[in-house]
């Protein structure tokens, strides 16, 4: 998620560690070992002020563990002022069977706690993205890596399956194109969390592609060029 320029600092990390701390989550492994991975991949062995230290400085990432030892990645970057949460494929599903429940849950927990941290750190964009559906739709973008808001007026040129947007930029954001099935939830301070699905166990990569294609073509119909220009 995209927070306010130059707002990641040590007492927002410990806001967010915080909140993970509510949702179950804990940066102690099993073994109670803190994990701190460095940019050029080496483990480090942290103390609770190292880590808060190196993710106020975008110079390590981490682990937070739940108590079924189910580890969730989090990272920063003080350049783009970004808190990123990431989950291993190895814990999802991708077919809406009961058996996914267990999955169901986590993601459930997972993206009520970024909403939280939203919410908390003043955010002022941010998705929840599956790494599958993104390479469907990844050539096509002008900034396929970019986590900036869209200037006020426009849609996001890239949705997410859930995107958040402050009260402002969502009030200010024309509607999304006829025939698009998106629900939209408001938080206590008014932004916006836009759900383009309800079961994250089913998860389609191609109608995430189709949804974009249409979505970008409805949004230069209308005359509202994506971020960077339009692309023709």
């Amino acid at each position: 998620m995209s927070l306010p320029p130059g707002s990641l600092t040590a007492d927002l990390v410990e806001t967010v560690l915080a909140l993970a701390g509510n949702a179950g989550l804990s940066p102690h492994r099993p073994d109670g070992a803190i994990n701190g991975f460095q940019r050029e991949g080496d483990l480090l062995l942290l103390d609770h002020r190292e880590l808060v230290a190196g993710l106020a400085a975008g110079t390590i990432a981490t682990n937070l563990w739940n108590s079924e030892g189910v580890d969730i990645w989090l990272a920063t970057d003080p350049e783009t002022s970004a808190v990123v949460l990431s989950l291993d494929s190895c814990w999802t599903w991708r077919s809406p069977v009961p058996e996914a429940e267990p999955y169901r849950r986590l993601h459930g927990g997972l993206t009520e706690l970024w909403v939280a941290v939203a919410e908390r750190t003043g955010a002022l964009f941010g998705r929840v993205e599956d790494e599958w559906s993104l390479e469907q739709v990844y050539p096509s973008l002008t900034k396929p890596v970019s986590d900036a808001p869209p200037p006020p007026g426009r849609r996001p040129e890239r949705m997410g399956w859930w995107t958040y947007v402050t009260a402002e930029l969502y009030r200010r954001m024309p509607p999304l194109p006829p025939g698009i099935d998106a629900t939209v939830r408001r938080t206590a301070s008014g932004a916006a969390v836009i759900a383009l699905l309800d079961d994250p166990a089913a998860v389609d990569p191609l109608a995430f592609e189709r949804f974009h294609l249409h979505h970008g073509t409805q949004t230069r119909l209308a005359g509202i060029d994506p971020p960077g220009g339009s692309r023709r």
